[in-house]
């Protein structure tokens, strides 16, 4: 009994050592952990590692953006969840807080998309660097989604019709939600609350009686092309 005792103590003593230097492995590695935000550039297809302290760009990968008929979601955003998916998300997955459909930065089964207005909206990056970034970057990192110098310049600009979501439906929400119109928290989707804010609006300005939202109307709400 006493030698098996002896032998219990003798490899706990072997052991102790390895597990505190695990820990202490661990500590430093979370310690020294460098959670990034994100820039995405629409019109060069990019997609930036930014330090959230220097805000230096320190890496730049290539992605693929949504369609013309599926934009991909313009704005100011935050990585709401971070997961590991298989199939056509190439294994990580980093959703994003937008209000209106369901976004993310994910890798692909399709790497020759990749530079391209391919996806649904998602942004698609190629496998090898999904990676970097899903460990790069924490839930709650910011997440720019960079346009132009405003959302009128955006390779998504259209006339706005009901059924319709996207940033522009936002913005619109927006501003007349500001103006009276629009009594509701802003969602990004054209639906009847806001058909019938346009079309007051249209009503008491003079600028018709449908309800597409074009340049003019955006214009006459306080949304220039140009600030």
């Amino acid at each position: 009994m006493r030698k098996r005792i002896f032998l219990f103590l003798i490899v706990i003593i072997m052991i102790c050592p390895t597990l505190c230097y695990a820990e202490e492995n661990e500590e430093a590695l979370l310690k020294n952990h460098k959670s990034y935000n994100v820039f995405i550039d629409l019109n060069d297809l990019t997609l930036n590692l930014v330090d959230p302290v220097t805000k230096k760009f320190e890496k730049k990968y290539p992605i693929s953006i949504g369609k013309k008929e599926t934009p991909s979601p313009i704005g100011n955003w935050h990585v709401k969840s971070k997961a590991n998916l298989k199939g056509p998300f190439g294994g990580y997955w980093l959703g994003l807080d937008v209000p209106w459909d369901t976004f993310g930065i994910h890798g692909t089964n399709r790497p020759d998309s990749i530079g391209s207005m391919a996806s649904h909206g998602c942004f698609r990056m190629n496998n090898y660097n999904i990676i970097e970034v899903f460990n790069s970057v924490d839930v709650g990192a910011s997440v720019i989604i960079y346009p132009g110098p405003n959302f009128r310049f955006s390779i998504y600009s259209r006339i706005i019709k009901p059924n319709d979501s996207g940033y522009d439906v936002y913005e619109v929400q927006r501003r007349l939600k500001d103006l009276g119109y629009f009594k509701y928290d802003p969602n990004g989707i054209y639906g009847y609350t806001l058909e019938q804010a346009v079309l007051n609006y249209k009503f008491n300005f003079g600028l018709g009686d449908t309800p597409e939202i074009d340049g003019k109307f955006l214009d006459s709400i306080g949304l220039p092309l140009m600030d």
